[in-house]
């Protein structure tokens, strides 16, 4: 692992430790920083996981353990931003993540296809969104070598993230 991924993957884990700190400790925050964080921070991981996982991913290169650290530390982040949106009753951060992992779940379905068929298929608009959704997942292939199976992992984890940001969705009232 190089020095800047170190320090990367620091900064982010005390930057995620920091907000909900905060959170849990001071509830009184204005609405307009809950739902800027609930919208930053999201970004932010989707950016960290896609400057240290995309050449690796799209190359082919077998994951190490410094790719399932990205993969962990953007699941985790993820988590927590939902129980943010949630604590903080905003419907519309919800539903933007609701189309998130909607688009994610159709992606990874997509490689999941590409994957198992054995023709060239045409899926060329969606190599845009797979380079954006799909790396930060890479960590995961140093579980698991097979690329349809981690497709369907993917898929499988967030049709599960999708269900709890409706469910949640939901339950405000």
């Amino acid at each position: 692992m190089s020095f800047t991924m170190y320090v990367t993957a620091l900064l982010m884990g005390v930057l995620m430790l920091v907000v909900s700190y905060a959170f849990l400790k001071n509830w009184e925050i204005s609405m307009n920083y809950k739902i800027l964080v609930c919208l930053v921070l999201p970004l932010l991981n989707i950016a960290f996981g896609v400057a240290l996982n995309l050449l690796d991913s799209f190359v082919g290169d077998p994951a190490t353990l410094d790719h399932l650290l990205v993969t962990i530390i953007h699941l985790a982040v993820w988590i927590i931003c939902i129980g943010i949106a949630y604590k903080a009753e905003s419907k519309g951060v919800l539903k933007l993540y609701a189309i998130f992992w909607a688009l994610t779940s159709g992606i990874a379905a997509s490689t999941a296809y590409i994957n198992s068929v054995e023709n060239t298929v045409d899926f060329a608009w969606a190599i845009p969104f797979a380079m954006l959704l799909l790396p930060q997942w890479h960590g995961f292939t140093y579980l698991v070598e097979d690329y349809f199976v981690l497709s369907i992992i993917l898929v499988f984890i967030s049709l599960m993230m999708f269900s709890i940001v409706v469910w949640r969705w939901r339950n405000i009232l």
